[in-house]
């Protein structure tokens, strides 16, 4: 009885150790799952660190186009647009609209895409009024896309029609 027992602590000692040797193998050595990333859901922004990051990069943007500011510009246009357009810094205006005066801007609805684990794209919908010294404009509806890259903090703008928010241009 006494062999008997002695081999079952034994067997027992022998399993806990493998076992705990699985365990250490799956926690240092073993990859870690990849992240699906669903590329089709497309939601409502409802963070508002988000929505104001995003709002500000809008901002950014429209202060450029009401300064002319074509360097700045062409460096925020989105690669893509660009290449698809033919966008030079000498017609960047035909394709991207004018505003003139000072802008204000104020985001009413954004929408956020996950392209890739560290790029998003969000569709803006807000108003524009333009101030010059003499008179205040109406507020006219603005959309666009910023595509924001957070590994690098970067980001990009793309003109868009609004077919997201059921009401295009």
């Amino acid at each position: 009885m006494d062999n008997e027992e002695r081999n079952k602590k034994i067997l027992a000692i022998v399993l806990v150790i493998i076992l705990l040797i699985l365990g250490i193998y799956k926690i240092f050595f073993s990859k870690p799952k990849e992240e699906k990333i669903d590329t089709k859901t497309i939601s409502v922004v409802k963070d508002n660190n988000r929505f104001y990051t995003v709002s500000s990069c809008v901002y950014k943007y429209l202060t450029y186009l009401s300064a002319k500011d074509n360097d700045n510009l062409y460096l925020l246009l989105d690669e893509t647009y660009k290449k698809e357009n033919n966008i030079t810094k000498d017609n960047i205006y035909n394709y991207i609209g004018n505003v003139e005066g000072d802008i204000s801007f104020n985001a009413r609805k954004i929408f956020e895409q996950r392209l890739s684990k560290n790029v998003y794209k969000y569709y803006v919908k807000g108003y524009i009024q333009t101030n010059t010294i003499f008179q205040t404009s109406e507020k006219q509806i603005y959309y666009v896309i910023v595509i924001m890259d957070q590994s690098n903090l970067t980001f990009s703008i793309m003109p868009y029609d609004g077919e997201m928010f059921g009401d295009k241009k």
